[in-house]
Order: C-alpha cells, then structure tokens, then sequence
C-alpha cells in the first residue's frame, strides 16, 4: 500500500524530471551537430548535459590554469548550454579584446543581476550603449574625480583613527583585523556614500544593513542554473532562489527610498555632500540626453556599496 501511494504522488515528479532530462539531452545534441561546422579551440572531453562543468571544481582559477597547461592558452568550453572561451595568455587576451572590443565589452546579465540591480541599469552589468557611456561619465567627472575623491579625506583620516584606537582598545586580547578593517570598508563607503554612519546602532541595527551587503554578495557568487542553462531559468520559481532575490531586492530598495527621502529633504542640507547628493543633482540639472531615473540611481549607488 506504501508503495502503491509513493507511485501515486512521486509519478507526476518522476514524468517532469524524465522530461526536462530528456530535452536537455536533445539540445546537447543538437548543439554537438552545430559545433562540429565551426573551427573551435581544443576542447576537454565533454559530459553529455553538463559539458565541461565538472572540470572548474571549487577553484575555477586553479582549474583553468591546469587546463592551460594541458590544452594551450586558448580554451573552448562548454559550461551547461553556455558556450565559451577562455583565454589564459595576456598578450592573446590583449589582442582580443583591442581587435573585438565592441563585441566583448558587455558582461552577461546573469539571473541574479537582473533581478538585483535593477534590470542591470548599473555600471557593472549595463550593456555597452549610450547609457552605459553616460553613466560611466558621470562616475568618472563627477562622483571619482580627483577634487571629488579629495574632499572626503577627513572621512578616510577619522576612519583610519577610529580603525587604530579599535586596534588599540583590543589589547592585550585577540585582535580580529578581518573583522576590523571589514567594519572600517563599511563605515568610509556609508559615509562616502549615504552621508550615514552605521556603525553604532541605529539603522544599521533596523535595516541589519551589513547582512544585507552579505546577502547581496552571496546571491551574486552562487551558483545559478539560469547561467548555465537559460532554458531551465524558470527552475529558479521552484528552488526558492527566485524569491530570496525579490525578499533581498525589497529590504535593500525600501532602504533606499528612506535615503532618497532623507537627502531630498531641504532640512537635511550638509556642509560636504555625498554621493547621493551629487547624484540627485545631476537628477535634476544635467546630462539632458540620458537622465537618470531613480532607478538608475539606486543601482549606481548599490554597486558602490557592492564593490567599491
């Protein structure tokens, strides 16, 4: 009787695994027949389905450079229905990217990006266009320039005091210097940023923003089945990551609408402005040809917080 119910339930899983199965074989299949008209790099022995996934073990870097050393500079591999080429030679990648610059100057958009930041209308993931140009002139003239980076300086010189006297106060007990300069990246970039110190307290206890900043970097270095094989991107609804990105996306994008609003308000005027300020005014005053949205605002100042 248990067994005759385990059929009952487990068939309908059983019928859907068999199917996806079945159509990823055929499409690695029709993909091996189109391959086989192109002049390709070497390529390591393949698995049916996954390609060459099994090869990049749990350090990619590690990986390629031993498949470097057996296959030459110049790799082709198939990573789930992607196919790629990896290129381990300075010079040859020099010489790539100068002869086809414009067709290698976009980064994909990975399934996490898109949902994360903002359809990928930040500087890291945004296709080459006129708004990518436009963006990255206005991080270049307005938020990175030298006058611009200099005006922070007593920020950098009151976090560096503030990282000794940490430092300092540990003694003569174990000191996490991990922990320590990551609280000190934190404290420049929010204050850089948001005008904020998060720090003590306060909002960085309501928005619990640091692990958000490690959530945001979690889902952007996880594996996602999406990347590697765009036809299956609909299994990210079952898996639950889906809606862990929607869960993230939400508690960082009402975080920054309190931002927006804060520094919005005329009460709220500073002696040094911040990056949000000098954003909203470009909002506001310039660049006519491409304005920026609010969306486009917060993604800016999100990949800052992510990478920078």
């Amino acid at each position: 009787m248990a067994l005759f119910e385990w059929q009952k339930e487990g068939f309908p899983y059983l019928i859907t695994f068999a199917s996806v199965s079945l159509f990823l074989l055929l499409k690695f299949l029709l993909k091996q027949n189109n391959n086989r008209n192109l002049k390709l790099p070497p390529c390591p022995r393949k698995l049916p389905i996954i390609g060459n996934l099994h090869l990049l073990g749990n350090m990619p870097h590690e990986s390629l450079h031993h498949l470097a050393k057996k296959f030459g500079p110049i790799i082709f591999l198939q990573l789930g229905e992607v196919p790629t080429i990896v290129i381990s030679s300075a010079r040859l990648a020099k010489e790539a990217l100068k002869t086809f610059d414009l067709a290698l100057s976009s980064r994909p958009q990975i399934f996490s990006a898109k949902h994360l930041f903002y359809n990928c209308t930040d500087i890291v993931f945004s296709p080459y266009g006129a708004y990518w140009r436009n963006i990255r002139k206005i991080c270049i003239l307005e938020l990175l320039s030298a006058k611009r980076v200099q005006s922070f300086s007593f920020v950098r010189e009151e976090e560096v005091a503030n990282l000794v006297n940490r430092v300092a106060e540990s003694y003569p007990g174990t000191t996490n210097l991990t922990s320590m300069l990551g609280l000190y990246a934190n404290n420049l970039l929010c204050r850089v940023a948001f005008g904020k110190d998060f720090s003590q307290g306060g909002d960085n206890v309501r928005h619990n923003f640091q692990n958000l900043l490690e959530e945001y970097q979690v889902l952007l270095g996880g594996f996602s089945i999406g990347d590697f094989f765009p036809s299956m991107e609909f299994m990210h609804k079952f898996t639950g990551m889906e809606s862990r990105l929607k869960d993230t996306f939400r508690r960082f994008d009402q975080f920054f609408d309190e931002i927006l609003q804060e520094h919005r308000n005329p009460d709220n005027r500073k002696e040094h402005k911040d990056l949000v300020d000098v954003l909203l005014e470009i909002q506001q005053n310039g660049y006519p040809e491409t304005p920026l949205t609010t969306d486009n605002i917060k993604a800016i100042i999100l990949v800052g917080a992510i990478y920078f």
